[in-house]
């Protein structure tokens, strides 16, 4: 597959000169561990397209976010609320360890629902700067290099989405969305006519708002999958949402994906289950609708 960004062809340029150049926007939705990596291994993107200006945003409710300064002030609802979601990020690891429960207490079934554990918080750069004002909720910037801008938002998509809709560009802007699961059950949502749970593609509380924003957009939608048949699953689910089918186009069709991982892992959810990260890729977009004029000629 040959990747091609909008004025991302050329030799690098000096600072002064692409001040004015619009920036490439990625936004990783649904992030845990990519947020958690040292921006130098997203630096390798500035290395493949010298010209580019990139702005990735990582979003999603495991973000994890920078260690709260040593100095933070005391009082500062800025500082207080950073340190209050870095300490959240650390995990169960944080936390004291719960009393055993008694026989009576201990419930009858316990659903096998995985809960992906929350990254650590990630190490601060001297240009981090926090952004809660800006967007309202827990994040942070770090203008990496004159290429690089990373911003990290520990929230749910559908709750930030209306301070970039104006600004959505086609041609500079595009979504992540690595092993999303849309078509497993959830874990939280069923069905109010059968009962059943709703698909994660459908649920109010998961994919079910953030699928058809997405779309509105018209901005490419990039997907991986950890098995053909989670590649499957996924891409079935589509026909099933209401707000999505027969509402996009395709960008890529389902295959595999060359830049996936080799190895084969036992999954974390499932120790039946094996999985290949991101062993396949598929992309959309929001359906374009193209409007004809009638000829004057013509029937």
């Amino acid at each position: 597959m040959r990747l091609t960004l909008h004025g991302a062809t050329g030799t690098p340029e000096t600072e002064e000169a692409s001040i004015d150049k619009p920036q490439i926007r990625i936004f990783v939705l649904g992030a845990r561990a990519e947020s958690s990596l040292p921006p130098h291994v997203w630096e390798q993107l500035t290395l493949l397209f010298p010209a580019a200006l990139f702005h990735i945003y990582f979003i999603g409710p495991q973000v994890s976010l920078p260690k709260p300064p040593a100095t933070a002030t005391t009082g500062d609802p800025t500082s207080e609320a950073m340190s209050q979601s870095a300490s959240t990020s650390s995990g169960p690891q944080a936390e004291a360890p719960a009393p055993a429960p008694s026989d009576e207490e201990r419930p009858v079934y316990l659903p096998n629902v995985y809960e992906p554990p929350t990254p650590a918080p990630i190490a601060r750069h001297k240009r981090t700067r926090t952004s809660i004002e800006r967007y309202g909720v827990p994040s942070y910037t770090v203008p990496y290099t004159p290429q690089l801008t990373i911003t990290g938002m520990q929230c749910n998509y559908h709750e930030v989405h209306a301070q970039f809709q104006d600004t959505f560009d086609p041609y500079t802007d595009l979504f992540f969305m690595f092993s999303p699961g849309l078509g497993f059950p959830s874990p939280t949502s069923t069905s109010d006519v059968t009962g059943e749970p709703l698909l994660q593609i459908e649920s109010p509380t998961e994919w079910g708002p953030v699928l058809p924003l997405l779309l509105s957009t018209k901005c490419p939608i990039f997907l991986t999958g950890f098995s053909p048949a989670d590649v499957e699953r996924d891409v079935k689910s589509l026909s099933r949402a209401s707000g999505i089918a027969g509402e996009f186009d395709w960008v890529i069709t389902p295959g595999e994906n060359a830049f996936g991982s080799e190895k084969w892992e036992v999954a974390d959810f499932d120790p039946r289950v094996m999985v290949k990260a991101n062993w396949g890729i598929w992309g959309i977009r929001g359906k374009r609708r193209d409007v004809r004029e009638r000829s004057t000629f013509g029937l």
